[in-house]
């Protein structure tokens, strides 16, 4: 067996490692209830010239933030992010964006003074090693950095939990999300299908 088939082996192994990983820990924490934020552990800060915010998951007490923060952003970045001009969130979409469990859907937000200002959360199967990846940035706090930041911290975690790949749709006038996705691996793949992009990003341990 060449070098290089021995090192394909060897990942090839961890990884399915680290997916038994992640179903132990999904099938032990099923039943769990949805912690507050409180009961969460926090990760630091990111820089926001020439702010510090705070991130940490997002946690079942966060609806009222996650409301207040759909309120701040544009028609545009919504429509950018949920592909439909959406005027408010239901009870039943809001529920949809707080069913995070931590392990095979999760979500990173980022906050100043205890509001949320963006989020980056992804949703798939470890068995698949792919997960859906979204990123929301209120307006005021674009062209930042931080949807990059929050995305490689997000991207950690989900290495973590089995994942190899982060796939994104992207409407095909939003030139800022392609930018972000290309930011993230030099091997990002995008293509064109049925009028808007899907970017698939290779994922790598830290």
């Amino acid at each position: 067996m060449t070098h290089s088939n021995v090192s394909r082996a060897l990942a090839e192994q961890h990884q399915r490692e680290r997916r038994l990983q992640a179903e132990a820990r999904r099938v032990a924490a099923a039943n769990a209830p949805l912690p507050t934020h409180g009961a969460l552990p926090a990760f630091g800060g990111i820089w926001a010239e020439p702010t510090l915010l705070d991130v940490r998951p997002l946690a079942g007490d966060d609806s009222d933030r996650l409301l207040r923060l759909f309120r701040r952003l544009s028609p545009r970045s919504i429509q950018q992010r949920f592909f439909s001009p959406l005027r408010q969130l239901s009870g039943e979409f809001l529920a949809r964006l707080l069913d995070v469990d931590h392990d095979q859907r999760e979500a990173l937000v980022a906050l100043r003074h205890d509001e949320i200002i963006a989020v980056a959360r992804y949703a798939g199967a470890a068995s698949s090693g792919r997960a859906e990846l979204a990123v929301t940035v209120e307006d005021t706090w674009q062209q930042r950095g931080i949807g990059k930041r929050l995305t490689f911290r997000l991207s950690e975690l989900a290495v973590e939990r089995g994942f190899d790949t982060f796939v994104a749709r992207i409407m095909a006038d939003n030139r800022p999300a392609l930018r972000l996705v290309r930011s993230l691996s030099r091997d990002t793949v995008i293509r064109m299908q049925h009028g808007e992009y899907e970017a698939s990003i290779p994922l790598v341990a830290r």
